[in-house]
């Protein structure tokens, strides 16, 4: 990683704001009430693991949201300018189109992979690549979860085999990924990062496969299962995501970008 790609956007106030009262506890309440909402909408989808996939979706949605909220307060530049807007929902339906193809692909590479099916966790990073690219992209608080979920919506409308679980799955995703670059204080944005939010997904997507689809599995091929799905984070979408966003900014396209200013020095 080159000392370029560490913290190196310079183009801000560098000293650290914090965030006024009033927005925080309305940002809690939001999360608070969307873990409610998550909670009681996955309950009553049978397919979705009913009642204990409601709960774990909806202490997962509390927990996750409140830390990237703490993550958001201590962030040194939180706003959003029009083109970081733009970017990141380009990016996001760009994302979501890869996934459709993914989604076309799952069913035949699944089933190929039924003699040791914990193998499969090794091939979920690609639905992690949102979170990723968009937080080394935009570099703003929210911009993981904001590109997952915008990706996630994408694939859910053109359609696959998840339905709704896709989007909630998307924003879980998201939040694992922006979980992680809040406490590196949105400050590093290079290799480590990257692998570090591919972590994050890797494990969120572990204990959401192996607690609501692969129920059946023994704790020893759930940890295997889990361990494939971190791997998977590192290699796709951490390592893949990286290398990604160097390509992109070497092409002038996020010129109007820190991650784009930031590629040309290198």
């Amino acid at each position: 990683m080159s000392t370029a790609e560490k913290s190196l956007d310079t183009a801000g106030p560098a000293p650290a704001r914090r965030a006024g009262v009033v927005p925080t506890l309305v940002l809690a309440v939001v999360v608070v009430a969307l873990a409610l909402w998550l909670r009681t909408a996955v309950s009553a989808d049978p397919d979705s693991g009913g009642a204990t996939g409601g709960n774990l979706v909806g202490v997962l949605t509390l927990v996750l949201g409140l830390l990237a909220l703490v993550g958001w307060r201590t962030a040194p530049r939180r706003s959003w300018r029009v083109v970081d807007i733009v970017v990141a929902s380009v990016l996001g339906v760009a994302i979501g189109l890869v996934f459709t193809v993914w989604n076309l692909g799952w069913n035949p590479l699944s089933s190929a992979l039924e003699f040791f099916p914990p193998v499969k966790g090794l091939f979920v990073g690609v639905w992690l690549l949102g979170g990723v690219v968009g937080g080394l992209v935009v570099r703003k608080p929210g911009a993981a979860v904001f590109v997952e979920l915008v990706a996630a919506v994408v694939s859910a409308l053109i359609g696959n085999q998840w339905g709704f679980s896709t989007v909630w799955y998307g924003l879980l995703q998201g939040l694992g990924a922006e979980v992680v670059l809040a406490v590196l204080l949105y400050r590093q944005w290079g290799a480590v990062a990257a692998i570090g939010a591919g972590i994050g997904s890797g494990v969120v997507v572990g204990v959401l496969d192996t607690v609501l689809y692969y129920p059946q599995f023994s704790t020893e091929l759930k940890l295997v299962y889990g361990a494939c799905a971190v791997v998977s984070g590192i290699v796709i979408a951490g390592l893949g995501g990286w290398a990604l966003t160097r390509a992109l900014a070497r092409t002038g396209a996020l010129a109007p970008l820190a991650s784009g200013r930031n590629a040309q020095r290198v």
